[in-house]
């Protein structure tokens, strides 16, 4: 059983869900099916005692105890989450009995989760727990937010519109909030906060921006380093999605206390709520990353990290590598690891910075943890400045033997960076029919070729602009991903910037705003760069010594 706080959240096994209520008094149960802004799509995607069904979402009545049945697989696929609702059907508020319980079971009546919502005082409608999509799979979250207006109010902040009292139903073809038709009757309230003889309760899954509880989070055995931090901003942008929603809902009851329509004091009531339930997620998800960030490897740790003291090349290819931290104003105290999957199946671009130099910087910071991330042997670099103003001079400081095999020779400029590109788009088009390198020429290097191309914005307005967008297009998918760096020239606003822009992951590199994927928010990246990349002037000293350590490794097998 997974007993839930405030804020907590959990993964569902379960994809057929039952929710019921445990109060002292009669109470409600509904539902909203909701988009990643939490509002519904229409009011069709309100669940009641007067609406019973909608896709995946059934209310039912039995024995006097209102339940809503879920079938997650036919929720659709527009829909982000399933928000669980509890009302009074009478006079009164939560604040005055014991606190409900809200229930979430699964097949066979085991009980997946429980959340028994703390602090409640004028309410009279609360969201118990939001059942939430994550690519796949769902997780629910313990709410648990208040509304003293009721029923109507709760769902008006989501979006529904609701009739005017005394309006029928019938007449306006909205939904009513009515009593129900028949009584609704809560099981009684446990005794000394302990469980009664139910199984026990299922794991909840938080908003669009979740992450799991240490207690409740799967091992590291199960959830890899990259996976984790995704989900921790997926978490916490859902998190960040309900603070604004809760806030939005609060700022309009504020007008309506500052107008005289509305007692004062609600306002104060809903805004301390909402902060309090982010910072519960906030803390919870700061220590899931705290558990498992002092065992991670290199490639996904800061730079000044202990691990890239003791660093090793691998034997495997890692999970990914990091880029840099997220953070916005709400959440000042979490900083979320951006990790980039490898192999790269995509480009990446990055912007030029604030200062000159940062871009370059931080391309060379991301190429070292590129080659800290993949076996000596795998990969090695072709570096194309085509107006050779980049200040990469530095890759012809090393020894032949180490250029030829894993630097294609050094930077290539002027007419060689031409025949560079054409030699690569070569090698793209072989792979693409299936046939071997050797077949193109001896002495094949690695198989994987992360191509650096310096002054991007000069190169997408040039003469090989064609080629490179076919190389941005088609090259990560067979082994020759491409990091286009804009050091001199600002890449212009044309059609094929904005198209191989539009085919790379965008990064800033200096502090710059990235949205996420769920709900749209935008965070502020800072990169993570080398402290002696000087603007990408000199060779930094790590580059160096991962660079050294794969010659040194390829050596040993000859």
């Amino acid at each position: 059983m997974t007993e839930l706080s405030s804020g907590a959240n959990a993964p569902l096994p379960a994809r057929r869900l039952t929710a019921t209520v445990s109060c002292a008094v009669p109470v409600d149960v509904s539902a909203l099916i909701v988009g990643p802004d939490l509002r519904v799509r229409s009011d069709a995607d309100l669940v009641f005692f007067n609406a019973p069904e909608a896709p995946g979402v059934r209310w039912a009545d039995g024995g006097g105890r209102q339940r809503v049945d879920l079938d997650l697989d036919a929720v659709p696929a527009d829909a982000q989450a399933v928000l669980i609702a509890v009302s009074l059907s009478g006079t009164g508020s939560f604040g005055s009995m014991p606190p409900p319980q809200v229930r979430l079971t699964g097949e066979g009546d085991g009980l997946a989760a429980l959340f028994t919502v703390p602090g409640l005082g004028p309410e009279k409608a609360i969201i118990g727990l939001e059942i939430y999509r994550r690519d796949d799979r769902w997780k629910v979250r313990a709410v648990g937010q208040g509304y003293a207006g009721g029923l109507s109010e709760l769902v008006e902040a989501h979006g529904v519109e609701v009739d005017d009292p005394g309006e029928p139903a019938a007449e306006t073809g909205q939904p009513a909030m009515g009593a129900p038709p028949g009584p609704a009757v809560g099981a009684p309230p446990l005794q000394g906060g302990a469980p009664g003889p139910q199984a026990p309760p299922p794991p909840r899954t938080p908003p669009p921006s979740q992450a799991p509880p240490a207690q409740q989070s799967p091992s590291g055995a199960e959830v890899g380093y990259l996976e984790r931090c995704w989900l921790v901003w997926e978490d916490a942008s859902r998190s960040l999605a309900s603070f604004r929603s809760a806030t939005e809902h609060a700022l309009t009851l504020r007008n309506e206390e500052i107008a005289g329509r509305a007692p004062r004091g609600r306002f104060e009531q809903l805004m301390a709520a909402a902060n309090e339930r982010l910072r519960a997620d906030a803390g919870q998800l700061r220590d899931e990353l705290a558990r498992v960030e002092p065992q991670v490897t290199a490639e996904v740790a800061p730079f000044d990290a202990p691990s890239w003291l003791t660093w090793q090349p691998r034997t495997d290819l890692a999970e990914g590598v990091l880029v840099g931290r997220l953070s916005t104003a709400e959440l000042p105290d979490l900083r979320v690891p951006l990790v980039l999957r490898v192999p790269w199946r995509r480009g990446v671009w990055i912007s030029t910075g604030i200062m000159p130099g940062d871009s370059a910087a931080f391309a060379w910071s991301l190429v070292t943890r590129f080659l800290a991330a993949v076996p000596p042997g795998v990969a090695g670099l072709e570096v194309i400045d085509a107006a050779g103003l980049s200040g990469a001079g530095w890759l012809h400081g090393f020894d032949p033997v180490t250029s030829a095999r894993l630097l294609g020779g050094g930077v290539a400029t002027g007419p060689a960076a031409a025949e560079r590109l054409r030699h690569l788009l070569d090698l793209v088009d072989l792979r693409r029919i299936g046939g071997q390198d050797e077949d193109m020429l001896s002495g094949a290097g690695p198989p994987v070729r992360l191509v650096v191309i310096l002054d991007a914005g000069a190169a997408v307005a040039g003469e090989q602009a064609d080629r490179l967008l076919r190389l941005v297009e088609d090259g990560p998918l067979v082994g020759i991903p491409v990091l286009l760096v804009e050091t001199d020239t600002p890449a212009a606003e044309s059609v094929r910037a904005m198209r191989i822009r539009q085919s790379c992951n965008n990064l800033s590199s200096s502090e710059g705003a990235i949205a996420d994927s769920w709900v749209g928010a935008d965070w502020t990246l800072t990169p993570e760069v080398l402290p002696d990349a000087a603007g990408g002037a000199r060779a930094p000293a790590l580059f160096a010594h991962v660079l050294g350590a794969h010659a040194r490794t390829i050596a040993s097998y000859d």
